[in-house]
């Protein structure tokens, strides 16, 4: 596919380089090509898509470096032995094919799990290179025993030599022949620096002699002979080592077909994920492509421009419109928005993400011609305008139907008439031809052409006329003008040569500006007004989304108060009826007891009715209370119970479009469904009524922090315990502390299967060392 330099198309896939995790993905990343069909283009942008989903789904990146191996495949397969650094690098191909193997059970994607099933690795060998190599130019001892036992009598000889040498230089009669009291190596053996003068008083070999000649390294003859065990130790070590890694070679070897395929397989990986993490990077959105030559960009920002300082750019060409003629004052963003619409076109085709706002919709383009800037070449003695005429005609010869043409400055460089009349001819050829054209261009002839012909659209660059200034924003529909004479005079050009210059211009054209002038202004009220109605009924459309989610969960929340007040119906009546049975058993009792212990008894006995009578009220006005209050009988000041806390509330503000009311519950304000609620059930004048006298929960009064439920029985203690959490959930606690002992265990099982359903606490947790361990749980409230 033809990719013109102009595009800068380079400078992105060196930042996808930079985003690959191996050198083979950077190197796949900068060879990346567009594809020039809509099906393979597709298929490239649902690979991106997919590995967006896994990057922002997955706590960490799901790809580590791996090395490309190639020089050692062929190693090899010649059957070479690997060094140690050779090998590190094949197994890392192992290592990254394992950490990507979990891609393959992912369920939300497709694409990217079937790359991810061809990938092969042996943990068997991953242990082995392990424990055999510490780094890329050493074995480790354990690597195998009798490499273990060569290092260990070598480290023995090196022991003892430096013992015998070290007496030496400790030993009066010895140390004067020294000229350093120090141990030293030459040719790979000990020695120590002697005196020359006392040559003959040290016996052993020579090995050196200083550049003086006032030093001899002399090797004593009392170490030569562990000298020379170490060099055939060493030559045994050497021998090991060879056969270890001709060992891990052959090892790796079995495996040589797989490895290649694993670095195809991570290569590709690499660069998809790459692709994905730099579309995060620019904040960037997929691409949508069709096959009717639809272009729509919705706020592009060229990647290339600083991000702090860009202008998005809006392009649509809507459907049966195939050039695009865009006019507009110098520096006003023409080029830019040329080189904008190719670089993301060959981007979007090699399976980029776009730095624009969603929906972006492009054809897919089997070749990008582009004639962009000043192509002024003095090399090959061509003019501005006969550069420009090249890259026109090489365009006419290969452009077709499925080619985007980027023309910049057309018919500029030469005489105005022929340069106009050459520019209609190149776009009536590339129109019969199908291809898709923008154009910039300050020719005024080729707006007439553009508002004629079928097919073409004129688009502008605006210009703010108040301040003399660009904005960058491009305006669909209109035609816009160079406002050369305006920006002259910004400039400086004297004001009788202004007015001279407007003299000149014929009538016409002056008319024809201003015409143009009030189109720009009207295009740009009607861009304003569009944006801001789509902003609202996209805040519309937002708010709906809401007020039917709350209404969704405050209908879950009604069902579930309703289903777990039936069930506590249930413990209740089993209650009652295990306490009738418990009562009837009292009361044979009292016949065999005295009168002080039957009256214990009897209050013992009332006291447990008492308790029950006062569960089963407590559970009837629960279930009144599910029936909900209707949104037009809430009024401020209202008194209304909050369903899931049966608890009392007054109404600050009646329900809103949302069916949101603002209440007042003790100390907290909280916005709840009217469908939440229910009427306080009281009596006045013999009537039940919402309006009632208010109720106010005691803001001042004093919850501590921890409940103590030491001693007491499970019933009365989860009772106690209840009451409790409704006080500290009303106070606004957000963690409490309950202290139940350590005992039996009996009491603090009661306590947390009690709070694992009660409706104020989300979560529990036995106290950690300094909390007071095992002998209190802390409760953390919703």
């Amino acid at each position: 596919m033809n990719i013109p330099q102009a595009l800068e198309f380079n400078s992105i896939l060196e930042r996808l380089a930079g985003k690959a995790v191996s050198p083979a993905g950077a190197q796949a990343a900068r060879q990346l090509q567009p594809e020039g069909t809509l099906q393979a283009a597709r298929f490239l942008m649902k690979k991106t898509m997919e590995a967006e989903t896994l990057l922002i789904k997955r706590p960490n990146y799901p790809l580590c470096s791996f090395s490309n191996i190639e020089a050692e495949l062929k190693r090899m397969r010649t059957g070479a032995s690997l060094s140690c650094a050779e090998i590190l690098r094949v197994t890392s191909v192992f290592r990254a094919a394992k950490m990507a193997a979990p891609l393959a059970k992912d369920e939300g994607a497709e694409i990217i799990p079937g790359i991810a099933r061809g990938l092969y690795y042996d943990d068997a060998i991953i242990k082995r290179v392990d424990d055999c190599i510490l780094s890329e130019e050493e074995l480790a001892d354990g690597a195998s025993p009798e490499l273990g036992r060569i290092r260990r009598a070598i480290r023995r000889e090196n022991e003892t030599i430096k013992e015998k040498l070290q007496s030496m230089i400790r030993s009066q009669g010895e140390s004067k022949y020294l000229q350093d009291a120090i141990i030293t190596q030459r040719n790979g053996r000990y020695v120590v620096p002697v005196k020359a003068e006392y040559k003959g008083n040290v016996s052993g070999i020579v090995h050196e002699k200083s550049a003086s000649g006032a030093t001899l390294f002399i090797e004593p003859a009392g170490v030569v002979e562990a000298n020379n065990r170490i060099r055939e130790l060493e030559a045994e070590e050497m021998r090991e080592t060879a056969r270890i890694l001709a060992e891990l070679t052959a090892m790796v070897s079995a495996f040589s077909e797989e490895l290649e395929t694993d670095v195809e397989l991570l290569t590709e990986l690499d660069v998809i994920f790459a692709k994905a993490s730099l579309g995060l990077e620019m904040d960037a959105v997929p691409v949508t492509f069709n096959d009717q030559k639809r272009l729509e960009i919705n706020a592009g920002r060229h990647p290339l421009i600083d991000p702090k300082v860009v202008v998005p750019v809006t392009l649509h060409m809507k459907d049966g419109v195939r050039a695009l003629i865009v006019t507009g004052p110098n520096t006003g963003g023409k080029t830019v928005t040329l080189k904008l619409v190719g670089l993301f076109a060959v981007m979007a085709q090699s399976g980029l993400f776009l730095p624009a706002k969603s929906p972006v919709k492009m054809p897919v383009f089997d070749g990008v011609f582009a004639d962009i800037g000043d192509e002024q070449s003095i090399e090959q003695s061509l003019s501005t305008f006969s550069a420009h005429m090249k890259n026109i005609i090489y365009a006419l010869h290969h452009a077709h139907g499925d080619s985007l043409v980027l023309l910049d400055e057309l018919g500029a460089g030469t005489d105005p008439q022929e340069g106009s009349a050459i520019a209609q001819a190149v776009l009536a050829e590339l129109d019969d031809k199908g291809c898709q054209v923008i154009a910039t261009t300050h020719i005024g002839e080729l707006k007439a052409f553009a508002g004629e012909r079928e097919g073409f659209e004129n688009a502008s660059m605006e210009f703010n006329a108040a301040t003399l200034t660009p904005t960058y924003h491009l305006l669909m529909g209109v035609a816009g003008r160079s406002n050369a004479i305006m920006i002259s005079q910004k400039l400086g050009l004297p004001t009788h040569v202004i007015e001279r210059a407007r003299g000149y211009m014929d009538r016409e054209h002056v008319e024809y500006s201003r015409l143009i002038e009030n189109a720009e202004k009207a295009q740009s009220r009607a861009d304003r007004m569009m944006s801001e109605a789509r902003e609202a009924l996209a805040q519309a459309k937002e708010q709906r989304r809401r007020a039917d989610e709350e209404a969704k969960k405050a209908a879950e929340r009604r069902k579930k108060v309703l289903e777990k007040a039936n069930e506590k119906a249930i413990e209740i009546l089993n209650d009652a009826k295990e306490t009738a049975e418990d009562v009837i058993e009292e009361t044979k009792k009292l016949k065999k007891q005295n009168e002080a212990d039957r009256t214990k008894t009897v209050k013992k006995v009332r006291d447990r009715i008492t308790d029950k009578k006062q569960s089963i009220e407590k559970h009837k006005k629960v279930q009144k209370r599910v029936k909900t209050v209707r949104p037009e009988d809430i009024h401020t000041g209202d008194t209304v119970t909050i369903l899931s806390m049966d608890a009392p509330a007054t109404v600050l503000e009646p329900p809103n479009a949302k069916g949101m009311v603002r209440l007042q519950a003790g100390i907290m304000k909280v916005e709840l469904h009217y469908s939440e609620l229910a009427p306080s059930q009281q009596e006045k004048g013999g009537k039940n009524a919402v309006k009632t006298s208010h109720i106010s929960l005691n803001a001042n009064r004093s919850v501590p922090m921890e409940l103590d439920l030491h001693g007491q029985a499970v019933d009365n203690a989860l009772i106690v315990l209840d009451k409790y959490l409704d006080d500290a959930f009303l106070a606004g606690y957000h963690e409490v502390t309950i202290i139940h002992g350590r005992g039996t265990g009996t009491l603090r099982n009661g306590v947390q299967d009690y709070l694992r359903t009660h409706p104020h606490v989300a979560r529990h947790r036995l106290g950690e060392y300094g909390e007071g361990g095992i002998g209190v749980t802390i409760v953390t409230l919703k």
